[in-house]
């Protein structure tokens, strides 16, 4: 869907989110839904304990951040911490710490960084059709969280590249990390090991993460078919195929089987969450126009 590039007035764009959000949440008051997200135990062992986990998202932040725009704008940031908001409320205090942050990057992606920090493209914004389709892309990258994945993932590879089978401090964290992406930039057979190991782990954390997205986006009052939606059109998979939303867009023989655990996970939910039908889109569609044209990113 193509829209007209245009640039509101911070003042107008604040006033006018904050009236269409008392709208939206009352429709969606009127559609109740009762279901939790299920929380699986982590996949594999990691090496890392809680606080090793947090220094690890932070190494991994301060690297994302210095190599790329973050968008630094409270109207722009006061939407998605909305939405967000209403995802985080679904998981345990201790599991919600996290924040969203909009970063200009080329491709259409989210991520996160460790157990505190979510990423959005403005590009991947650009993609989404409505705060439906927002929050089922938090949640899917809630289920990385909640699930420890990242950690997982880079326990395996500091084993595999490095050896290495314990973590001290930050400092040690980092030194690895920074050691091993050394590694995997300058040697092909570690950059084939690397991409060995991330595969042997994405089916199984996908899936996860789109059950957890589901399950989240129903629990908050979202439409949880507008994820699948998401899904389908972002691959164009015409119902059939898929592709690895969030993490990466390049299609894999794996998600096919993504997109029928989708349908089964919707197929299982109680019949008024599926049926929960998306808010009228104005407020989201102005944000997203503010978030197209901010000048600063218009300018990089």
């Amino acid at each position: 869907m193509w829209i007209t590039h245009m640039h509101l007035p911070t003042h107008f764009t604040a006033s006018l989110l904050a009236l269409l959000v008392l709208v939206a949440g009352a429709l969606r008051a009127q559609q109740p839904c009762s279901v939790a997200p299920v929380l699986r135990m982590p996949s594999a062992p990691q090496i890392f304990d809680p606080q090793q986990e947090r220094a690890l998202g932070d190494v991994e932040a301060e690297w994302v951040e210095a190599n790329y725009s973050i968008v630094h704008d409270d109207a722009l940031a006061s939407h998605l911490n909305t939405v967000a908001g209403r995802v985080l409320a679904q998981f345990p205090a201790d599991q919600a710490r996290v924040r969203v942050i909009l970063i200009d990057i080329p491709e259409a992606d989210s991520f996160s960084t460790g157990p505190e920090r979510i990423y959005i493209t403005r590009k991947m914004v650009t993609m989404l059709n409505n705060d439906d389709e927002l929050a089922g892309l938090m949640g899917h990258e809630m289920g990385h969280i909640v699930t420890h994945q990242n950690a997982i993932i880079v326990t395996e590879l500091f084993h595999e590249l490095l050896g290495a089978n314990t973590v001290t401090d930050r400092k040690d964290i980092s030194d690895k990390l920074m050691r091993m992406l050394a590694n995997i930039d300058g040697d092909k057979k570690a950059y084939v090991k690397a991409a060995q190991v991330i595969q042997r782990r994405e089916e199984i954390h996908q899936c996860d993460a789109d059950r957890v997205a589901l399950q989240t986006a129903a629990a908050a009052g979202y439409s949880p078919q507008a994820y699948a939606e998401l899904f389908e059109r972002t691959a164009k998979t015409n119902g059939s195929t898929g592709n690895l939303l969030g993490d990466s867009f390049e299609a894999t023989p794996s998600d096919k089987k993504r997109l029928h655990e989708i349908h089964k996970t919707l197929k299982g939910l109680p019949r008024p969450c599926r049926e929960i039908v998306p808010a009228p889109p104005a407020e989201f569609l102005t944000w997203r126009a503010a978030v197209i044209s901010y000048p600063d990113l218009a300018r990089r």
